[in-house]
């Protein structure tokens, strides 16, 4: 009985082999994120970012950052004094799962002078 405890014990301390796989890696593609639109009316725009509620439902209110692309034509709009206005309906155009706005889409007035 002690022997066959012995051998047992044997058995444990001896280290499995390592698996070795000579198999080609498994590539796996992220899958490319939905763009997606928000319909609404502005309620305020800044140079970093645009604050529009929905047209659906008063309640949803949502802020959009710009993206690198957007940005530099939102601020030659805010310098030329011709961006968005509150009340301006606009769609914005960003990615699921973000709040970065790809693009805006709607004609902003024209100030009162």
């Amino acid at each position: 009985m002690r022997r066959a405890f012995l051998g047992l014990l044997l058995l444990l301390a001896v280290p499995a082999a390592a698996q070795v796989s000579d198999s080609k890696p498994i590539k796996v593609e992220a899958p490319k994120p939905k763009k997606l639109q928000f319909k609404g009316e502005v309620l305020s725009v800044t140079r970093v970012a645009i604050t529009v509620r929905s047209l659906e439902n008063a309640n949803l209110v949502r802020t959009f950052t710009f993206s690198e692309k957007l940005a530099p034509k939102i601020a030659k709009q805010i310098d030329a004094d011709r961006s968005y206005q509150h009340g301006d309906r606009v769609s914005v155009e960003y990615l699921d799962g973000t709040e970065v706005a790809l693009k805006i889409r709607g004609k902003p007035r024209q100030p009162h002078p």
